[in-house]
């Protein structure tokens, strides 16, 4: 807890002087028929719910904005800061006291410093009804990180026509102590990790105005994410071959340059044949937009990678996650309807082969994705930081660190609606087939579906109240059939200044 103090102390000081700020305590109780929850019902919620069967969690926290240039009369110019300490108890979850989220977010104009631990969205996607991201979701709970992001500003001489957004980061993972815990280790002598950094980078382009005569609009861009650092124990690399010796991955200047410049490594372990530092994955992300009338269509598509072959369409596009999300004029019937196709069956092909002397040819397949020799995957406290539709560690028995169920292909349904000002719906359904990984393939291809349907009731009468109330439905072979309720209840206090 000593690393979050600094930050509390900040938090607790500018609330005297919040201009707008919230307290709020919410506490959520889940209940179902199977091994594990309903995925809906556990999954795309910041980590909160526990997959496990019956589960139950209670939050309290505070959150506001205070400026910090109280004189100014430019609102352009003033510099703003927000900030939230949200703490959670759980019950039959990887935790029992967890910080959600700490932080304090520092606004001037279009950009923002953020420090500490704070909830994150997919970038190009309708965050509710989505099935996620496929290299940065919101399946997992946040990690805590300084980042620096640049909201979309307008290149110069383009009269707005092309506008530019990014964003930059490191922090650190704090799921080690965990994961041990998780493995039984070292008895079982699994492979785990501790203390791992993290970084990211992303820009995005937009072209097109949404206020034009074609309020159409075009984004593309790249984000890629490393895990580096840390150390590894029980396993094995091309230059490591004794797993009771762990490994310490450098930390470095050099280290977080080659985390910052994935084209080169410090790791011992790789022999002859040097990868990019750490972890290294993204993917492109590009949308199209209309805008107009009360509608809102968005086209979008994401490519992952997990290492240089799919930088490029050398191995095709089979690989990817198309969506297509509609946003209805106001109406007490249906807000939005949102289909997705995801595709991570290809992964560059079933064949790996590192250049030699006698077959000097390369074939750099069997991508894996989410999942990597040294590292523990792209995973935090057992979930899956990217698409939950690929299977995460947590669900493992007996417990390894390792997503068995990465190649499969799924068409996901989201709906939802507003029929009053009081209350809000929502409802998802997806249908999977899967084939494990190419290494571990499943005997046959199973299948597996997902539903969720669920209500909000916010009164008006009852000011800061609100229930939302959620059922679940699983059926199939990968995680098997189950059926559960939740059941959530959170009250807010707003405070602010006129």
């Amino acid at each position: 807890m000593m690393r979050y103090s600094f930050i509390l102390i900040l938090l607790l000081s500018c609330a005297r002087h919040a201009v707008c700020q919230d307290i709020f305590v919410e506490a959520s109780a889940t209940a179902s028929t199977g091994d594990y929850a309903p995925l809906w019902l556990s999954s795309n919620r910041q980590g909160l719910v526990s997959p496990y069967s019956s589960s139950a969690y209670e939050r309290a926290g505070i959150s506001g904005v205070t400026s910090l240039t109280r004189h100014t009369t430019d609102s352009s110019h003033a510099i703003r800061l927000a900030y939230c300490a949200d703490l959670q108890l759980s019950q039959n979850a990887q935790y029992t006291f967890f910080v959600h989220q700490l932080y304090g977010a520092l606004t001037y104009r279009r950009a923002t410093l953020t420090v500490g631990q704070r909830e994150r969205s997919v970038d190009l996607r309708n965050n509710r009804l989505t099935s996620g991201g496929l290299s940065q979701g919101i399946n997992a709970q946040p990690i805590p990180e300084v980042l620096l992001s640049l909201d979309y500003f307008s290149v110069p001489l383009t009269r707005q026509w092309w506008k530019i957004c990014g964003r930059i980061g490191f922090g650190r993972t704090t799921d080690g102590s965990w994961q041990e815990t998780w493995l039984g280790a070292p008895e079982t002598h699994e492979r785990y990790t501790s203390d791992i950094l993290y970084h990211e980078k992303a820009m995005y382009w937009k072209f097109g105005k949404e206020t034009s005569q074609l309020p159409l609009t075009f984004e593309i861009g790249l984000q890629m994410m490393t895990q580096f650092g840390g150390t590894t124990y029980n396993a094995v690399g091309r230059n490591h071959d004794d797993a009771s010796v762990p490994i310490h991955h450098p930390e470095n200047l050099n280290a977080f340059w080659h985390a910052f410049w994935p084209m080169g490594s410090e790791d011992v372990t790789d022999g002859m044949h040097p990868n990019s530092a750490g972890n290294t994955f993204g993917s492109y992300n590009m949308a199209l937009t209309y805008h107009g009338g009360g509608w809102k269509a968005r086209a979008y598509f994401e490519r992952m990678f997990e290492d240089q072959s799919m930088l490029t369409v050398q191995y095709g596009i089979y690989d990817h996650l198309l969506g297509f999300d509609l946003e209805l004029p106001a109406n007490p019937y249906v807000s939005h309807v949102l289909i997705e196709h995801l595709n991570t069956k290809d992964q560059a092909g079933p064949v790996y082969h590192d250049s030699t002397h006698n077959m000097p040819e390369s074939y750099t397949g069997i991508d894996n994705y989410y999942n990597h020799g040294l590292y523990a995957g792209w995973q935090n406290w057992g979930m899956g930081m990217g698409n939950p539709l690929l299977t995460a560690p947590i669900y493992n028995t007996p417990h390894v660190l390792q997503f068995r169920n990465n190649r499969l292909r799924a068409l996901h349904i989201g709906v939802d609606g507003n029929p009053t000002p009081d209350i809000s719906w929502r409802l998802l359904a997806t249908i999977t087939r899967n084939w494990g990984t190419y290494r571990q393939p499943y005997d046959d291809v199973l299948r597996q579906q997902y539903f969720l349907a669920e209500a909000t009731w916010a009164p008006s009468f009852l000011r800061g109240w609100r229930a939302t109330l959620a059922i679940g439905l699983d059926h199939g072979a990968v995680l098997g059939d189950s059926f559960g309720a939740q059941l959530t209840l959170r009250r807010t206090v707003t405070l602010g200044k006129n």
